[in-house]
């Protein structure tokens, strides 16, 4: 979880928010580069679309750092309620200061079930994964939609990356391959699944923008708060030469 500083650096010149993941960035030779509140906020729409969130809709976030999502699934989608749950107690505070109208955040999921339930780039920290979609398979209505996104790994879990995940506080045994999570999607009870690879848009572009952004930042990028940002950066590039990569996922509950 992002940190005040992390977050304020991550924010600093752009928009004033508090959203907190890789977002998800243009990656158009001549688009103009997002703000870190757009490419977030970009992210958590296509996770969204990805579970046809509708109005009338009761949702569950996962993970849901400051709540930021939840508002706009609420005034985007028109969802009847967005839950979130998260366990870090300074983001869940910040959310429960924050969270608007059909809004509402804790430190564990709230009682019954749900249409959908979205986790917008934290599912790599979950371990054991097939528990987790299990569970979360449990927390669905029937014909509700699971939509998360994730790392996936195109080769061998070399010690090199495994260093990496460790370092990145990602269970390295739980990472694996496109086939490998489908076939755990599907071994939950999940039907319909899907998944879009995101790995320029997400991960390569969260690389070009701490790079313009440590230039904004001048000499605050050297400091504690930026560390942990500037060394994810500087571990996707070598990662993604591993064989790592993004994606996008969305399953149904029959």
């Amino acid at each position: 979880m992002l940190g005040p500083s992390q977050r304020e650096l991550l924010h600093h010149g752009g928009t004033e928010a508090t959203w907190g993941n890789l977002g998800l960035w243009p990656v158009a030779p001549d688009a103009d580069a997002a703000d870190y509140a757009s490419a977030c906020r970009a992210l958590a729409l296509r996770v969204g679309q990805a579970a046809a969130l509708g109005p009338r809709q009761t949702v569950l976030s996962l993970a849901c750092g400051a709540g930021d999502e939840l508002a706009l699934w609420v005034a985007q989608f028109g969802v009847a309620q967005a839950s979130g749950c998260e366990i870090d107690p300074a983001a869940r505070a910040l959310a429960l200061q924050t969270a608007g109208p059909r809004c509402s955040v804790s430190a564990t999921p709230p009682e019954g079930r749900f249409d959908a339930v979205l986790c917008v780039d934290a599912a790599y920290h979950f371990s054991p994964r097939t528990d987790w979609l299990s569970e979360t398979f449990a927390r669905l209505q029937p014909g509700g939609r699971l939509a998360f996104t994730d790392l996936v790994l195109d080769g061998p879990r070399s010690l090199w990356l495994r260093g990496a995940a460790r370092l990145c506080g990602v269970p390295a045994g739980d990472l694996c391959d496109a086939p490998a999570r489908a076939a755990q999607l599907q071994a939950a009870g999940f039907t319909d699944v899907q998944h879009e690879r995101l790995d320029d848009e997400v991960l390569a572009g969260f690389v070009a923008f701490v790079r313009r952004q440590r230039l904004h930042i001048g000499r605050d990028a050297w400091g504690p708060g930026w560390r942990r940002v500037a060394i994810t950066a500087a571990l996707i590039p070598p990662c993604r030469a591993a064989g790592l990569g993004y994606a996008l996922w969305s399953a149904r509950k029959p």
